[in-house]
């Protein structure tokens, strides 16, 4: 690239270029290490493995005197509410009771030690258990997806085909999770938890809510309803629920009768709970009342006492086996082209609501959440949890505000609940047996009130903006009405396709300068500035690849008013009018004056100069808010720099950071006959501007002068051979 800077005159500021600026300045371009040119550092490496395993930083540090008590009350309050929705959730994701209780264990153990969020709660979690019972639901013990395996059959191994358990279909779904989290974890795709709004996930998660709480009135009012799936399925239960109570008999309507005074007074214990005793306790102590906990004990008494199950048919939980399950291997390959689909959104949406929670819970603490390093945390997590009965993992709204509640500072709030389940599960696990599903039901129901305190929050996405606050409506909307999965399939459209056509409309206006200074400011927003004289200045904020090269080009015409290539053409057909109308007049032999109105010098070898004293000669491009450029828009930076070289306008850059113009130089940008100047700031770029047009105003005087000549020497030639 040629250096625009040239010893200034006494009277002529000077401009210093990007070039020259980065080689005054001692610019060294960061150099790019090849594949196995690096060195081992300890301290590099030491810091690596602090990193990816958080525990080995904080653990040393940890103060047990101030955190120990905190963490240690906020673990134990979360292990007592962990037990009944564990034993609750586990019946939503269509799996055996039981696995809510192991959920508390084995995938806490790895996330225990590589997470970077200290108040998240971790295990299941209500809609995840609802997109996992979906999936459970569509392809376990269904004859159309099978497997063959050799059994053995009248003492010959015979090749027979199995269906999938729910299980099998379970925890395979919990591998291919964390396969997906760990390969964005790898990829260091942290970020995308962003595609899901906040708009997204509430509206999402209120829908999703509509749907547990659907589940659970079968429980509350006692009735044994078909499970429906797919589109519509709201509507069918709901009708299917009505057609039960239609046609009951005496007998169930006694069932029916009991299951609701079980779930009426339930859920009064439970309100009255928390928003009247709580709230009322937390002015004497942050340790709450473990409701949940008592309301479990006290309706496994209350079902064994009065045998409830066998004499009035209420539902209970069932078969709870003692101790923790052995490590069973996934069906890694039999359901992958059934899982894979599935398994990505479910591993999205459990990533992308433990991420919001735990941004959430970190807001006002000395602390940040890595959401790369979560990835990773949740990936073995799952990984663990998949060869030992688990599904995947989540975190829980109301026992990540519990652990704030309850004070607990560190992630061994985590280790303490998990501690407190592994004893439950050796000691009193199997008593959980004869509980009533109704109260399960109950506690699941009260839990959803701060999901649907979401609702709340439509009204101020739509304040904010219109577009997502009919963006929460039509999720919500296409979740209820339709799916869960194909809400959620809408929801990331909109998310997405909102985020990309806002990547492609850039922010473009033109600057002008306020009088004495060298600040360039939007002039149609600032009256003050005004346009520098034969100089245009675009300002473009945004990207600038193969996706936005088209629009940047229109809107630098947009705003320059002149477009090169139809002024190209426009002063070629002057020409060619202007030739014609001279050959006509040499035919003629008539002293004809050629029409001024074409505004054309025409000269035998130079450049076409308009005669206009409004004539712009240079136009700047701001490129200090440009966030990006590929080699496509630098393409098309060179392509209009050569069309406004066609009609005598220079076009330069100003602005840019150092890794653009780095970009740039190697696309070679700054090379060649259409070589574009850059410099540092639009102060620069005008000082050069400006210096162009004095050459041109110079230029077009010569040539004005040299044009008044001609017509001269023409005109005495005329009448010399008219005489």
């Amino acid at each position: 690239m040629e250096s625009s800077t040239h010893s200034a005159t006494k009277d002529e500021p000077s401009a210093i270029s990007k070039e020259d600026f980065q080689r005054n300045f001692d610019y060294e371009k960061k150099e790019e290490r090849e594949f196995g040119d690096w060195q081992v550092d300890k301290e590099i490496l030491l810091n690596f493995v602090k990193r990816t395993i958080p525990i080995i930083d904080w653990l040393p540090k940890y103060d047990w005197r101030k955190n120990g008590p905190n963490d240690l009350v906020a673990g134990l309050s979360i292990g007592m509410l962990q037990i009944p929705q564990g034993l609750g959730y586990a019946l939503i994701a269509n799996v055996p009771p039981a696995v809510g209780l192991y959920m508390s264990i084995f995938p806490m153990i790895p996330y225990f030690m590589l997470s970077t969020s200290r108040h998240n709660s971790m295990g299941m979690f209500a809609v995840i258990c609802l997109l996992v019972g979906k999936t459970v639901a569509k392809f376990a013990m269904n004859p159309n997806y099978v497997y063959e395996v050799y059994k053995e059959v009248n003492g010959t191994d015979t090749l027979v085909k199995e269906m999938f358990t729910n299980m099998e279909v379970a925890t395979s779904m919990t591998f291919y999770c964390a396969i997906w989290q760990l390969l964005l974890y790898a990829l260091r795709l942290g970020v995308i938890f962003t595609f899901m709004s906040d708009g997204l996930v509430s509206s999402f998660l209120t829908g999703a809510g509509v749907h547990i709480l659907t589940l659970q009135l079968k429980e509350i009012i006692g009735v044994n309803v078909e499970a429906y799936h797919g589109i519509f399925n709201l509507p069918y239960t709901y009708g299917g629920i009505a057609e039960k109570i239609w046609n009951s008999t005496p007998e169930t309507r006694s069932t029916m009768l009991v299951a609701i005074v079980i779930s009426a007074i339930s859920i009064s214990l439970l309100v009255f709970t928390a928003f009247v005793l709580k709230p009322w306790l937390k002015k004497y102590t942050h340790i709450p009342i473990p409701i949940e906990l008592i309301l479990v004990v006290v309706g496994i008494v209350v079902s064994s006492s009065f045998d409830l199950p066998e004499n009035c048919e209420i539902r209970e939980v069932g078969k709870i086996p003692y101790g923790l399950p052995l490590p069973i291997k996934p069906h890694y390959f039999k359901l992958l082209n059934l899982l894979l689909v599935d398994s990505f959104v479910t591993s999205i949406v459990a990533f992308a609501v433990s991420m919001s929670m735990a941004q959430v819970m970190a807001e006002g603490e000395d602390y940040v959440v890595d959401p790369n390093q979560e990835l990773l945390a949740m990936g073995v997590g799952n990984l663990f949890g998949s060869y030992f009965s688990c599904i995947t993992f989540s975190s829980s709204l109301s026992r990540s505000v519990l652990v704030r509640d309850c004070k607990g500072q560190t992630q061994v709030t985590g280790l303490v609940s998990c501690l407190f389940m592994i004893i439950v599960v050796f000691s009193c696990a199997t008593l959980f047996e004869t509980l009533p599903k109704a109260i399960l039901a109950s506690i699941i129901v009260t839990t959803l009130f701060g999901v649907f305190a979401k609702v709340l929050e439509m009204p101020d996405f739509w304040r904010r903006s219109h577009i997502d606050g009919i963006y929460w409506l039509i999720v919500f909307f296409m979740v209820v009405v339709f799916d869960v999965d194909v809400g959620l399939v809408m929801g990331f459209i909109l998310s997405a396709g909102t985020i990309f056509m806002k990547s492609l409309k850039a922010d473009t206006c033109l600057l002008g300068r306020v009088p004495n200074t060298d600040y360039y400011l939007d002039k149609d927003r600032y009256k003050v500035a005004k346009e520098v004289p034969g100089l245009k200045i675009v300002h473009y904020r945004g990207g600038l690849n193969f996706a936005t090269r088209y629009s940047f080009r229109d809107e630098v015409i947009r705003l320059t008013e002149i477009d090169p290539k139809r002024e190209s053409r426009r002063r070629k057909e002057a020409a060619i009018a202007a030739e014609q109308a001279m050959q006509n007049e040499l035919e003629q032999q008539t002293p004809v004056i050629p029409n001024r109105g074409y505004e054309i010098y025409s000269m035998e070898h130079s450049s076409n100069i308009v005669a206009d004293p409004n004539r712009i000669w240079c136009i700047i491009l701001d490129l200090s808010a440009m966030n990006n450029i590929d080699p496509a828009g630098s393409d098309m930076i060179k392509s209009l720099a050569h069309d406004y070289k066609q009609i005598d306008i220079t076009v330069c850059i100003a602005g840019g950071s150092d890794n653009e113009f780095d970009r740039m130089k190697e696309w070679k940008l700054f090379e060649g006959d259409d070589a574009v100047h850059v410099f540092t700031s639009v102060h620069d770029a005008v000082v050069h501007g400006a210096r162009v047009l004095m050459g041109w105003r110079r230029l077009e005087s010569l040539m004005a002068r040299r044009y008044e000549l001609n017509e001269v020497n023409k005109n005495t030639q005329n009448r010399a051979n008219l005489a």
